[in-house]
């Protein structure tokens, strides 16, 4: 009786033990879900961040390609205005000059005028009586006066030649200078603007240096949030392979994931991540595929985690038994729930873009106890 009641008390204790035992491995599990939660909204508004910053970073380097074309723009036009004004005060000191030499003219042919009239003055008025009495006959007499008058008449012309000739020089050199106040007017309005364009130019630069820093610092807060998911999410994996109970698959991997697909965009190793653009592994291979492409069971199993991640969007993770598991990236819908038993070729979801995606495809990943490895080598034979 008394080792009946022993038995029966270290039954109930094993049984407690137990239940205790899986008791703590499902609360532990639901922490490290309400950790991941934490880790993805994290992450979500680290993204958003970073989109934003990126794309200001565009725009700023767009408006600083936009504003080099407008500086060489201003650049060439405020050296046709220079060459203009160049040009302009070139053609006024000319007409000056010109006009200095008409000025000149006129001054010698009025000294020589007023010479030839004092002469006239100092020797008496010349009248024709005395034009007539000193010439030899008629003929004599007329030749002087037609002289006289012609020589007169010249005088005459030349003044106002010359006095017609300045005005219109003054009349052009006005124009000129005119030309000319417009041209160096122009000139300083174009190197105006090529100032303003050039504090500009400057202002953006700063803008889009101080941009740059704060990308990469949010590259940086991306990765140490990616770092921090990816070993929550092993810890994930483990907790539900240990809840899933004992798998009885062979871990065989042989089917093709996506039947009459095999277009690989982003095969497993290291790469430049589309997303941060920072050297990171690729822990998987990226299969194109249309949007809503069923998606099949590498091989037989049982669904450890069907749900959301915030790197693979919708994913289904299946265990194959013998440390081998494969997961599914990036799904628009999901065909599957956790616990299920799964057999191989079998519809476990749909392609689509969801998580950190640039577009339609699966994402593929097998790993042997817990570290990823290529996939394509399951398939090489």
């Amino acid at each position: 009786m008394f080792k009946k009641k022993v038995s029966l008390i270290v039954t109930l204790c094993l049984v407690l033990l137990m239940t205790s035992r899986v008791s703590s491995q499902a609360s532990e599990l639901n922490d490290a879900v309400e950790q991941q939660q934490s880790i993805s909204s994290q992450k979500n508004q680290a993204q958003n961040q970073l989109h934003q910053l990126t794309y200001s970073a565009d725009k700023l380097k767009a408006q600083l390609a936009q504003l080099d074309t407008q500086i060489s723009d201003a650049q060439s036009l405020l050296a046709q205005k220079q060459l203009a004004f160049t040009q302009a005060q070139t053609q006024v000191q000319a007409a000056q000059k010109e006009l200095e030499q008409k000025q000149q003219e006129l001054d010698d042919r009025r000294v020589a005028l007023g010479k030839r009239a004092r002469g006239i003055y100092e020797n008496g008025q010349i009248s024709y009586f005395e034009l007539l009495f000193q010439s030899a006959n008629l003929g004599d007499f007329i030749t002087r006066m037609e002289y006289f008058n012609k020589l007169i008449a010249n005088d005459h012309k030349l003044l106002t030649d010359i006095k017609d000739q300045k005005e219109k020089i003054t009349q052009k050199t006005q124009e000129l200078q005119k030309k000319r106040d417009q041209a160096a007017q122009l000139q300083v309005q174009a190197a105006k603007a090529k100032e303003d364009l050039d504090g500009k130019k400057a202002q953006q630069q700063v803008a889009l240096a101080e941009n740059q820093k704060a990308v990469q610092a949010s590259y940086d807060e991306v990765e140490r949030l990616q770092t921090e998911a990816n070993a929550l999410n092993d810890k994930i994996r483990k907790l539900q392979a240990a809840q899933a109970g004992k798998n009885k698959g062979d871990g065989t991997i042989s089917t093709w994931p996506l039947p009459g697909h095999y277009e690989i965009s982003d095969p497993y190793g290291w790469r430049t991540h589309p997303i941060t653009h920072q050297q990171s592994l690729h822990t998987g291979t990226d299969i194109m595929a249309p949007m809503g492409t069923e998606i099949h069971a590498a091989g037989s199993g049982v669904v450890i985690m069907a749900g959301w991640n915030v790197a693979y969007g919708n994913m289904v993770i299946i265990d194959h038994g013998h440390g081998i598991s494969s997961l599914y990236g990036h799904q628009s819908k999901l065909n599957v729930t956790e616990g299920q038993t799964v057999e191989a070729n079998q519809v476990i979801g749909y392609v689509g873009s969801t998580g950190w995606s640039t577009g339609p495809h699966l994402h593929f990943e097998v790993r042997v106890s817990g570290n990823p490895t290529d996939p394509l080598q399951f398939f090489s034979h």
